[in-house]
């Protein structure tokens, strides 16, 4: 899976928000805001990737995680991209 626009992530009056870039600013209006371990599966699905790559970085990059939990984040934010067509 992996975004269908190109987004950008930034940091906006103190959020980590993600804006759509390019020739696809037309097709998504507004932002995505994220926290900081929706900006890292955000990052991720930057390039086609699965669920399983993403849950083992997040595990790598945060070691107090467990499977359960990274899971969780992975699927909660990969709904609400699917739901808001973003993903391909």
């Amino acid at each position: 899976m992996k975004l269908k626009y190109n987004f950008v992530i930034n940091q906006v009056a103190g959020e980590t928000v993600a804006v759509s870039v390019g020739d696809n600013d037309g097709r998504f209006n507004g932002y995505i805001k994220l926290n900081e371990t929706g900006a890292f599966i955000f990052k991720m699905l930057k390039k086609d990737t699965t669920r399983e790559d993403i849950i083992n970085a997040l595990l790598a990059e945060y070691p107090d995680a467990t499977q359960e939990v990274a899971a969780e984040s992975v699927d909660e934010l990969v709904e609400q991209l699917r739901k808001a067509e973003l993903l391909s």
